[in-house]
Protein backbone atom coordinates (compact mmCIF):
# COMPACT_ATOMS: atom_id res chain seq x y z
CA UNK A 1 0.00 0.00 0.00
CA UNK A 2 2.88 2.55 0.83
CA UNK A 3 4.54 1.35 -2.10
CA UNK A 4 1.06 2.97 -4.83
CA UNK A 5 1.24 5.84 -2.80
CA UNK A 6 5.06 6.93 -2.67
CA UNK A 7 5.49 5.55 -6.43
CA UNK A 8 3.32 8.83 -7.93
CA UNK A 9 4.99 11.31 -5.54
CA UNK A 10 8.38 10.08 -6.60
CA UNK A 11 7.41 10.26 -10.15
CA UNK A 12 5.91 13.93 -9.70
CA UNK A 13 10.20 15.18 -7.64
CA UNK A 14 11.46 13.17 -10.24
CA UNK A 15 9.49 15.37 -13.08
CA UNK A 16 10.07 18.37 -11.17
CA UNK A 17 13.93 17.99 -11.51
CA UNK A 18 13.85 17.22 -15.49
CA UNK A 19 14.60 20.10 -17.97
CA UNK A 20 12.04 19.80 -20.53
CA UNK A 21 10.65 22.91 -22.44
CA UNK A 22 12.04 25.82 -24.02
CA UNK A 23 13.27 27.36 -20.96
CA UNK A 24 16.30 24.72 -20.55
CA UNK A 25 19.69 25.68 -21.15
CA UNK A 26 21.39 25.27 -24.45
CA UNK A 27 24.13 22.46 -24.08
CA UNK A 28 27.52 22.24 -25.61
CA UNK A 29 27.22 18.12 -27.01
CA UNK A 30 31.38 17.92 -27.66
CA UNK A 31 32.24 18.24 -24.19
CA UNK A 32 29.10 16.93 -22.57
CA UNK A 33 28.92 20.25 -20.23
CA UNK A 34 25.97 22.84 -20.17
CA UNK A 35 26.79 26.29 -20.66
CA UNK A 36 24.30 28.71 -18.52
CA UNK A 37 22.52 31.28 -20.50
CA UNK A 38 23.31 35.09 -19.59
CA UNK A 39 20.19 36.81 -17.49
CA UNK A 40 19.46 40.41 -19.48
CA UNK A 41 21.60 42.43 -21.34
CA UNK A 42 25.10 42.19 -21.07
CA UNK A 43 27.33 45.35 -20.39
CA UNK A 44 29.47 46.18 -23.20
CA UNK A 45 32.40 48.41 -22.78
CA UNK A 46 32.52 51.67 -25.44
CA UNK A 47 34.93 54.19 -23.18
CA UNK A 48 36.64 55.00 -19.74
CA UNK A 49 35.42 57.51 -17.41
CA UNK A 50 37.88 59.18 -14.00
CA UNK A 51 35.39 60.75 -11.56
CA UNK A 52 37.62 63.71 -10.13
CA UNK A 53 37.41 65.40 -6.87
CA UNK A 54 37.43 69.03 -7.22
CA UNK A 55 40.35 69.69 -5.69
CA UNK A 56 41.93 67.07 -8.80
CA UNK A 57 42.43 64.15 -7.14
CA UNK A 58 40.90 61.06 -8.79
CA UNK A 59 38.32 59.17 -6.97
CA UNK A 60 37.86 56.49 -9.35
CA UNK A 61 38.26 54.96 -12.84
CA UNK A 62 35.48 52.70 -14.46
CA UNK A 63 34.24 51.22 -17.62
CA UNK A 64 31.36 52.73 -19.54
CA UNK A 65 28.97 51.83 -21.53
CA UNK A 66 27.71 54.45 -24.10
CA UNK A 67 23.89 55.55 -24.48
CA UNK A 68 24.71 58.92 -27.14
CA UNK A 69 21.45 57.63 -29.46
CA UNK A 70 17.52 57.67 -28.37
CA UNK A 71 17.44 54.03 -28.98
CA UNK A 72 20.14 53.36 -26.51
CA UNK A 73 19.04 55.77 -24.20
CA UNK A 74 15.26 54.80 -23.91
CA UNK A 75 16.61 51.51 -22.83
CA UNK A 76 19.93 52.70 -20.65
CA UNK A 77 19.95 50.13 -17.78
CA UNK A 78 16.65 48.15 -18.23
CA UNK A 79 16.42 44.73 -17.71
CA UNK A 80 19.58 44.45 -16.20
CA UNK A 81 20.10 42.33 -13.10
CA UNK A 82 23.24 43.31 -11.61
CA UNK A 83 26.36 45.90 -12.01
CA UNK A 84 29.94 46.05 -10.82
CA UNK A 85 30.86 49.42 -8.84
CA UNK A 86 33.64 49.19 -11.95
CA UNK A 87 31.00 49.78 -14.29
CA UNK A 88 28.37 52.54 -15.65
CA UNK A 89 26.20 53.68 -18.47
CA UNK A 90 27.20 57.47 -19.67
CA UNK A 91 24.18 59.12 -21.48
CA UNK A 92 25.11 62.13 -24.26
CA UNK A 93 22.70 64.24 -24.96
CA UNK A 94 22.84 66.58 -27.63
CA UNK A 95 22.45 69.88 -26.11
CA UNK A 96 22.34 70.62 -22.45
CA UNK A 97 18.92 70.82 -20.58
CA UNK A 98 16.73 70.50 -17.53
CA UNK A 99 16.92 65.59 -17.24
CA UNK A 100 14.30 63.80 -15.96
CA UNK A 101 14.94 59.68 -15.94
CA UNK A 102 12.99 57.00 -14.19
CA UNK A 103 13.55 53.35 -13.33
CA UNK A 104 10.89 51.49 -15.12
CA UNK A 105 11.74 48.29 -16.09
CA UNK A 106 15.44 48.74 -14.19
CA UNK A 107 15.76 45.82 -12.12
CA UNK A 108 18.65 47.24 -9.76
CA UNK A 109 19.07 50.13 -7.68
CA UNK A 110 20.78 53.17 -8.98
CA UNK A 111 22.86 56.15 -8.33
CA UNK A 112 22.10 59.07 -11.02
CA UNK A 113 24.41 61.74 -11.56
CA UNK A 114 23.33 64.42 -13.71
CA UNK A 115 26.66 66.39 -15.15
CA UNK A 116 27.16 70.01 -17.18
CA UNK A 117 29.05 70.27 -20.17
CA UNK A 118 32.19 71.21 -18.74
CA UNK A 119 32.17 67.81 -16.93
CA UNK A 120 30.90 68.99 -13.54
CA UNK A 121 28.41 66.96 -11.59
CA UNK A 122 25.51 69.44 -11.27
CA UNK A 123 23.30 67.04 -8.91
CA UNK A 124 22.67 63.59 -7.39
CA UNK A 125 19.82 61.30 -7.43
CA UNK A 126 21.32 58.64 -4.62
CA UNK A 127 19.31 55.33 -4.15
CA UNK A 128 17.02 55.25 -7.21
CA UNK A 129 14.51 52.62 -6.38
CA UNK A 130 13.83 49.91 -9.36
CA UNK A 131 10.88 49.86 -10.93
CA UNK A 132 9.90 53.09 -10.18
CA UNK A 133 8.05 55.28 -13.08
CA UNK A 134 8.62 58.52 -10.31
CA UNK A 135 10.30 60.81 -12.23
CA UNK A 136 14.11 61.63 -10.81
CA UNK A 137 14.60 65.09 -12.49
CA UNK A 138 18.03 66.93 -12.10
CA UNK A 139 18.53 70.46 -10.40
CA UNK A 140 19.93 72.37 -13.48
CA UNK A 141 20.93 71.57 -17.09
CA UNK A 142 23.01 68.24 -17.85
CA UNK A 143 24.64 67.46 -20.78
CA UNK A 144 25.46 64.14 -19.26
CA UNK A 145 23.95 61.50 -17.30
CA UNK A 146 25.89 59.04 -15.99
CA UNK A 147 23.93 55.66 -13.86
CA UNK A 148 26.18 54.33 -11.29
CA UNK A 149 25.23 50.79 -8.53
CA UNK A 150 23.31 52.24 -5.81
CA UNK A 151 25.68 53.46 -3.07
CA UNK A 152 28.82 54.19 -5.60
CA UNK A 153 28.40 57.77 -4.36
CA UNK A 154 28.57 56.95 -0.65
CA UNK A 155 31.09 54.51 -0.72
CA UNK A 156 33.61 56.34 -3.07
CA UNK A 157 32.49 59.92 -1.71
CA UNK A 158 31.79 61.47 -4.91
CA UNK A 159 29.50 64.66 -4.44
CA UNK A 160 27.89 67.77 -6.61
CA UNK A 161 30.59 69.93 -7.53
CA UNK A 162 33.42 66.68 -8.76
CA UNK A 163 33.67 66.08 -12.33
CA UNK A 164 33.86 63.47 -14.73
CA UNK A 165 36.46 62.91 -17.77
CA UNK A 166 35.92 60.17 -20.06
CA UNK A 167 37.65 58.43 -23.63
CA UNK A 168 35.27 56.36 -25.96
CA UNK A 169 36.97 53.44 -27.04
CA UNK A 170 34.50 52.48 -29.39
CA UNK A 171 35.61 54.09 -32.36
CA UNK A 172 32.96 56.70 -32.41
Amino acid sequence: MKLKVLFPLLVAVAMAGCDGGSDSSPSNEDSGRSTVRQAGPQFKKEGELWLIKAAGDTIRHIDIEIADVESERTIGLMHRRSMPDTQGMLFIFEREEQRSFWMRNTLIGLDILYIKADGEIESIAKYCVPKSEKSIPSRGPALYVLELIEGFCDIHGVAVGDRIEFVRTDGK
